[in-house]
């Protein structure tokens, strides 16, 4: 019989129009959005070479210690885009090019190396901070060497001049940092709360005051667990179904990453779906009122933890997690979308602690819903 009620229940639900578009349709068009919104996203923030000009007058070519500080920054020593992109000239050729915004300043040697701009902003004052550089340490030089003219025997000076570096930059994993793929990641929770529709809909369907279905149920010999657990199962499968298949469009028709533990990836969603599932049958089950009602409490929810994991703006995780810790383990979406984040740059204990709590809180869920389903009782039918 359970075979024959499973099989039932899913053809039911796979012929819900309603349900399919809010669950697999309206996700797939979010998604797109977010590509054609967030797909250059990386390429803008990429650092480019700044323009400026150099005034090639006799000061310039008799300064070799410029000349050489000058070129260790605009020479491409493979490790991305130098600092300076420089250009060699006159000053009224520097001056057109200041003003025709080909370059961002340009520097004038003299007694002093003057700095021309036509406005403030980053780049500009990147230009200043390396002549402010520079100069300190000619300064310092100087000083050093009039203290103590034997200097340049003992190697103090080299010393000076050759800043050394003691931290090694590493990345953490070999997945290119990618601050777009967190709005992907919280689609997906998204996608797992609005699961809860599947679980509202199981719920509603066992109720004898909300469903001429549930009256007739509810007469039925079987107990009522049995019932919730097939139906349960059926819209899970649903769900589950209707995830990998936002998690394929992503992965391979939006080309976003999820790192290479795929096993894992679908684990997540696998947790992810029964917690939604759960999610809605809890509402639907502790909430008394008509399915409008329940329906909006579930998508007010649904909505703020999705907003909550990052969804509208990616920086509200880290800012809510470092204000209120807790809250990275009271949300749901957040743990789900801290999965996927985690097993992209390959922290699989991670992953694990968090898909643990995605089960526990659908396995909670269940039990409200139990809980509650199994009290009811109707003076007549």
């Amino acid at each position: 019989m359970v075979s024959h009620v499973l099989q039932y229940r899913l053809k039911c639900y796979s012929r819900d129009r309603q349900m399919l578009f809010w669950t697999l349709v309206f996700p797939l068009m979010l998604a797109t959005l977010f590509h054609l919104a967030f797909a250059n996203l990386v390429s803008i923030e990429q650092f480019l070479s700044i323009r400026i000009a150099v005034v090639d007058n006799a000061a310039y070519r008799q300064n070799v210690a410029f000349q050489a500080a000058l070129s260790g920054v605009s020479t491409d020593h493979g490790e991305g885009d130098p600092l300076f992109e420089v250009t060699l000239t006159d000053q009224p050729g520097a001056q057109k090019l200041l003003e025709d915004r080909k370059i961002d300043g340009y520097i004038e040697p003299g007694d002093s190396l003057k700095l021309v701009v036509q406005k403030t902003g980053l780049n500009q004052t990147i230009i200043k901070s390396f002549l402010d550089n520079y100069q300190q340490t000619v300064a310092a030089v100087e000083q050093v060497i009039a203290v103590d003219p034997s200097a340049w025997q003992t190697g103090m000076i080299d010393r000076l001049l050759v800043r050394a570096d003691y931290l090694q930059a590493k990345p953490v994993s070999q997945a290119a940092a990618d601050p777009a793929i967190i709005y992907f990641y919280s689609l997906l929770a998204m996608t797992a709360l609005y699961g809860g529709f599947w679980g509202m809909r199981v719920v509603t369907d066992l109720q004898a005051n909300q469903s001429p279905q549930g009256a007739r149920i509810s007469v039925a010999p079987v107990h009522k667990m049995k019932l919730l657990l097939v139906d349960i199962a059926a819209a899970f499968t649903i769900q589950y179904t209707l995830m990998l298949i936002v998690l394929a469009f992503i992965g391979l028709v939006l080309k976003y990453s999820f790192g290479d533990q795929l096993g894992l990836v679908f684990l997540t969603a696998l947790a992810g779906s029964f917690m939604g599932v759960s999610l809605g049958a809890s509402i639907a089950a502790v909430i008394k009122q008509r399915e409008g009602i329940k329906t909006g409490i579930l998508i007010s929810v649904s909505m703020l933890m999705s907003f909550f994991s990052g969804m509208m703006y990616h920086g509200i995780k880290y800012l809510v997690v470092q204000a209120v810790p807790a809250m990275a383990w009271l949300n749901p979406a957040n743990l789900m979308t801290d999965a996927f984040y985690a097993l992209y740059y390959g922290s699989v204990d991670r992953c694990l602690r968090n898909i643990g709590g995605l089960f526990a809180y659908g396995a909670i869920f269940c039990l409200v819903a139990y809980a509650v389903l199994r009290r009811q009782k109707y003076a007549s039918l």
